[in-house]
C-alpha cells in the first residue's frame, strides 16, 4: 500500500470519527493527511470509495489478528473469545462508520457475513476438537455471537462508552461459553481481556 493511500485511509478514519460521515468533507480528509484533492482523488473517486476503503482496511486487520491469535492459541474458543476484544481506536472508528452511515449498508452486510463466516469456522474447529458441548448448533451460535458482538458495540456507541465494551463483552463470553464448551474447556478459558490487545 502506498504511503499517501495509507495517510489519506488514516486521516479519512480520523475525519469520519471526528465528523461523521455525512458531515466530514472531502477537504477535511485533505487538511488531516496533507494533500490536495488530486493526490486523493489519484486514489479514491469519492467519498464514499474512501469510506469503503476504510472499512476493508479494518476487515483486513480483523483477518489478521484471527490469524496472529491462531498462532498464539491452541483453543479455537480462546482465538474466539480474544477477537471478541479485538477493537482498538482504528477498528471502533470503521465500526462507527460501518453502522451509522447508511451509503455503507452493502459494505455492512459484507461484513457481517464475514464476521459470522469466521465465528462459524472457530466454532466447527472447536467442535472437531471436542470443545463444544453435545448438540450446539454451530450456526445458530455463529449468528448469535456475532449478533451479540454487534449489540454490544452498538450500544456502546448509543451511551457513548467506549471503555465499557470490554465490561460487556466479558459479560457475554461468561453467559454464553457454558452453555458452547464442556465444563472443562470453558475452565481453562480466559474470558477477561487480553492483558495486551490482540
Amino acid at each position: 500500500m502506498s504511503t499517501t493511500r495509507d495517510g489519506l485511509l488514516s486521516a479519512a478514519a480520523a475525519a469520519f470519527d471526528r465528523h461523521g460521515y455525512v458531515r466530514a468533507t472531502i477537504d477535511d480528509v485533505c487538511d488531516l493527511a496533507g494533500v490536495t484533492k488530486g493526490a486523493l482523488y489519484g486514489h479514491f473517486s469519492s467519498k464514499k470509495a474512501l469510506a469503503v476503503a476504510v472499512l476493508d482496511r479494518q476487515a483486513q486487520e480483523w483477518t489478521r489478528t484471527r490469524e496472529r491469535l491462531q498462532r498464539a492459541h491452541r483453543s479455537p474458543l480462546q482465538v474466539l473469545v480474544d477477537l471478541g476484544y479485538a477493537v482498538n481506536q482504528d477498528r471502533a472508528v470503521a465500526q462507527r462508520l460501518l453502522f451509522q452511515a447508511p451509503i455503507c449498508d452493502d459494505v455492512a452486510d459484507r461484513q457481517i457475513a464475514q464476521w459470522t463466516s469466521t465465528v462459524r469456522d472457530l466454532l466447527r474447529t472447536a467442535g472437531y476438537r471436542g470443545e463444544l458441548r453435545d448438540g450446539v448448533d454451530v450456526d445458530a451460535c455463529a449468528d448469535a455471537v456475532v449478533a451479540a458482538l454487534v449489540g454490544v458495540h452498538l450500544m456502546s456507541m448509543a451511551v457513548e462508552d467506549p471503555d465499557g465494551v470490554a465490561r460487556q463483552v466479558a459479560r457475554l463470553w461468561r453467559t454464553w461459553l457454558p452453555s458452547l464448551a464442556r465444563p472443562e474447556v470453558c475452565a481453562a478459558l480466559r474470558v477477561e481481556p487480553p492483558r495486551r490487545r490482540p
